[in-house]
């Protein structure tokens, strides 16, 4: 498939480009909707954020396929605020089973420091702040490691390379002290006080939160809120804060539906239940699909089979005055239903 001079793209939710691999039961008919777009003029895209998430799975070789046989364009947003990005092709390969590099590995560091949240919010059951602290400190450690083994110091001359090392290990040590002095319970007692007086404004259960349309959503939970703490919100994220380009910024919709999973607005079991490393895992999961909703804000379409996603991307949409069309897939055990399309 070739760019067209009126391209639509589409942005294809990581969960999509799973259900896309050899052997899964969707697979045939999700190719079949998407030949069908792509005679439309639709053109599919991917993020770094897919990329990061291909290489840290145990089959990217088979993500690769995937992007090959759509064919995916790698977007590449050049400034949040006008939007602009480009589109190539034939990337996927080179990029998903290359070896880690500084990039990545720091993605990978960046994302530890959501344990505080994690932990504060009351989801890692029994874990002791100082194990987190040290499994952080641990994480940071093996990323200094990799970062002196992949620089060519040596090619600095002997007093300079000495000079170098000195100053990385100097930062380490530096990086090792900001995470001995991260506030755990600190932040804890905050969230639990903030928590306890959102959950007498919320309705008396979930499933009436659910209910409530998405292009009210957003304005329900910020209504809910402690008056200092909704100001200080609505000032971060004014109504229709993305349709302006003078105060659209770099992570805003990320953190806001970040935000928003937190508050409830969407649930994952997954991240209070099982093993801690788990937990971590789908909680991380649940940022990378607010960096996902974010990427999509510069595509026409958002495809996503998870609800959670879609409704978290509808409501956020119609809150910031994103014009990006959400496309929610209902993917059985054994065949794609129809897709649910909301207008933002």
């Amino acid at each position: 498939m070739h760019i067209t001079n009126n391209p639509v793209p589409v942005y294809l939710d990581q969960n999509i480009l799973s259900h896309l691999r050899v052997g899964k039961s969707a697979r045939e008919e999700l190719y079949q909707l998407f030949r069908k777009l792509g005679e439309s003029h639709a053109v599919f895209v991917y993020s770094m954020t897919h990329v990061d998430e291909c290489r840290a799975s145990s089959q990217p070789e088979a993500f690769v396929h995937v992007m090959e046989e759509l064919p995916a364009y790698l977007m590449e947003v050049h400034k949040a605020s006008d939007q602009q990005a480009t589109l190539s092709l034939g990337r996927a390969r080179d990029l998903l089973l290359e070896q880690e590099d500084v990039t990545h590995r720091a993605t990978r560091l960046m994302e530890s420091l959501l344990n505080v949240m994690h932990f504060a919010r009351g989801w890692l059951g029994d874990a002791e702040a100082q194990a987190l602290k040290d499994e952080m400190t641990a994480e940071m450690k093996a990323f200094w490691a990799a970062l002196l083994r992949d620089c060519e110091l040596d090619l600095l001359g002997a007093e300079a390379e000495g000079q170098a090392k000195r100053a990385l290990i100097a930062a380490q040590d530096e990086l090792t002290q900001v995470i001995n002095d991260l506030p755990f319970e600190q932040v804890r007692e905050e969230w639990k006080n903030a928590w306890s007086k959102l959950l007498e404004r919320l309705p008396a259960s979930f499933a009436q939160l659910d209910e409530i349309p998405d292009e009210q959503a957003v304005s329900f939970v910020f209504s809910c809120l402690d008056e200092s703490d909704r100001e200080l919100i609505q000032n971060q994220f004014p109504k229709g804060f993305w349709s302006k380009s003078e105060v659209r910024e770099t992570g805003e919709l990320a953190g806001l539906a970040f935000m928003l999973f937190l508050c409830g607005l969407v649930r994952d079991r997954r991240v209070k239940s099982g093993a801690n490393e788990s937990r971590i895992q789908h909680f991380r999961g649940q940022f990378r699909d607010g960096v996902h909703i974010e990427n999509a804000a510069a595509c026409a379409v958002f495809v996503t089979c998870d609800a959670g996603a879609a409704r978290l991307a509808r409501s956020i949409y119609a809150y910031a005055g994103v014009k990006t069309e959400v496309v929610e897939l209902k993917i059985a055990a054994h065949h794609t239903q129809s897709p649910r399309m909301a207008n933002s």
